[in-house]
């Protein structure tokens, strides 16, 4: 292979490498939304998320309460689930500013 195509060919793989790695870095709330149903929805409902006496105050504080109850409730969780469901608590009901990491876009206005 000569040095042209060589070249050539490194830096479509290191586009390929920052592709994929940019989207496994963003949260999925469609997902996080299906985990919330299923481990969380049965006991919570939209006043435990309205209620002006919650404890987060900003995205990273929702992350860390999620993350709390997750363990509280041994539900096994990986990290990235655990941002899935921040992710999708945020969108629905909080509207924290959303770390880039986590969010691709800012969450829509709270109507």
């Amino acid at each position: 292979m000569t040095e042209k195509k060589l070249g050539g060919a490194l830096l479509a793989t290191a586009i390929a490498t920052l592709c994929v790695a940019g989207a496994a870095s963003a949260a999925d709330p469609a997902r996080g939304r299906a985990l919330y149903e299923a481990r969380c929805g049965g006991c919570h409902n939209d006043s435990v998320h309205n209620d002006n006496s919650r404890k987060a105050l900003n995205f990273e504080a929702a992350r860390g309460r999620v993350a709390d109850f997750s363990a509280q409730l041994k539900t096994g969780w990986s990290g990235a689930q655990i941002d899935d469901v921040t992710v999708y608590l945020n969108e629905r009901y909080y509207r924290f500013p959303c770390p880039a990491k986590f969010c691709p876009k800012p969450a829509p206005p709270k109507s």
